[in-house]
């Protein structure tokens, strides 16, 4: 069942269609990163192929949860919009923009065409990876952006900043981490795939350093934290991946080295006197370093937030909040545009309509992995790097709006797609021809 890219037999699903979107799914994965061009091309491949199949054989999927959460986005992001139609304000938009919100839900796409197969998830997730390897291993000037971060630059491999390409290195990790044992079983395919792992392991931790960013290692040391414990509590594990854990985590600490753990604590006490002062309670008059020039937006997004709590403001809040707001220096407004917080976004756009909308999202999502996990149709593995990867980006999107931008909803699509496939095993037994009829 788990043997090829082809839909279940019978499920009269068109095999062209079928084989172009799969094409343009995994072209997807390894460009979006390395060639974003050719990668955003291929977004929109893999998006009209889904809509062309669920048109033509999927018809019932419009019945599916993750599809009805896909209309409830629609109608979360209308009503903010049709408010501002009633009350225009100067951060109300003409636009509704229906992208913002709808565009999380891509994985709905991914999950049809992976058809519910183990491997095709792990060789989308595999190919993934290859493209950030390629995107920063494949020429010479990546070597020389590598130089300066081990000379002590904040270095972003030209992937928008050193923020989000952290955040690549930091899944990767992750992923390195949770799929260790699976990588490492092969026998006598050991002597090339031990290297192979080590030295992707090696790139990821490298990366994290070079790029400092303090959010990344805050996210990376919980996630792999809790998930271990959390992967004891559901598989006593074996003595010999235990020592291989350890091994590991050796390994990352030797290669961060002194060196990286300075540039941390550099920039960490750069900002502590902010950091305690916030944790004091005291919000008045926050020095505008790194951390404060958050803290200071949070601040104007919060007054925002509490005079229309329920529905916001629209999808331009993030920005006019900044740019019409009379607390903020006009050199804040003109350098940034965005809260440096998804969720506090979401919020401040869409209310406690679209933070329940995505609580709501992450139930259903977390929920179908358990029971789909209960029922012995996810390994282990999988749903331990699920819940890892769930901690990991909570942490991350409350530091960086990773899922504003086309980086992050990369990274989300992708993963969450290949675990809701696999929960598809449990509810449509015989395949997604269930989901055809």
């Amino acid at each position: 069942m788990d043997a090829g890219w082809s839909g279940v037999e019978g499920d009269g699903i068109s095999p062209y269609l079928r084989g172009l979107g799969v094409a343009c799914l995994l072209t997807y994965a390894l460009c979006r990163i390395w060639f974003g061009g050719v990668g955003k091309a291929m977004e929109v491949g893999f998006l009209a192929m889904t809509l062309l199949l669920m048109l033509t054989s999927h018809r019932r999927m419009a019945l599916d949860t993750y599809f009805k959460f896909v209309l409830l986005a629609v109608l979360v992001q209308l009503l903010p919009w049709c408010l501002g139609m009633l009350a225009p304000t100067v951060i109300s938009s003409p636009n509704p923009h229906l992208d913002r919100l709808t565009k999380i839900f891509f994985f709905f796409a991914t999950a049809i065409l992976l058809a519910g197969r183990l491997r095709n998830v792990f060789w989308l997730w595999g190919i993934a990876a290859l493209g950030l390897l390629f995107a920063v291993l494949g020429s010479s000037v990546d070597w020389m952006v590598w130089q300066q971060g081990m000379a002590g630059l904040r270095v972003d491999f030209g992937i928008r900043n050193a923020q989000h390409v952290a955040m690549y290195f930091g899944t990767l990790m992750l992923g390195c981490f949770c799929f260790s044992q699976r990588w490492l079983a092969a026998g006598p395919r050991l002597w090339w795939r031990l290297p192979l792992w080590l030295g992707t392991l090696a790139v990821a931790a490298l990366g994290i350093m070079v790029t400092q960013t303090r959010a990344i290692f805050l996210a990376i040391f919980l996630a792999l934290l809790l998930a271990l414990m959390f992967w004891i509590w559901l598989k006593r594990p074996r003595c010999w991946l235990l020592g291989l854990l350890l091994a590991a985590t050796a390994l990352l600490c030797v290669t961060l080295g002194e060196r990286g753990i300075a540039h941390v604590e550099q920039r960490y006490e750069q900002e502590a006197p902010v950091i305690q002062q916030l944790l004091r309670g005291d919000w008045d008059d926050i020095p505008y370093t790194s951390v404060g020039v958050r803290a200071n937006t949070w601040k104007v997004a919060a007054e925002k937030i509490m005079e229309r709590p329920w529905f916001g403001w629209g999808s331009q809040a993030r920005s006019r909040v900044i740019a019409h707001s009379d607390a903020l220096p006009d050199w804040v407004k003109q350098q940034f545009g965005h809260l440096h917080n998804y969720f506090l976004e979401v919020q401040l756009s869409y209310g406690l309509a679209g933070t329940l909308l995505l609580v709501a999202l992450a139930g259903a999502i977390g929920r179908d992995c358990w029971l789909t996990w209960r029922a012995g149709l996810m390994p282990t593995d999988v749903l331990v790097f699920g819940f890892c990867f769930f901690v990991f980006w909570v942490i991350v999107n409350n530091f960086e709006s990773y899922m504003s931008f086309g980086t992050g909803t990369f990274v989300f699509n992708i993963i969450v797609g290949g675990l809701v496939t696999l929960c598809w095993r449990r509810r449509y037994p015989r395949g997604l021809a269930d989901a055809a009829r």
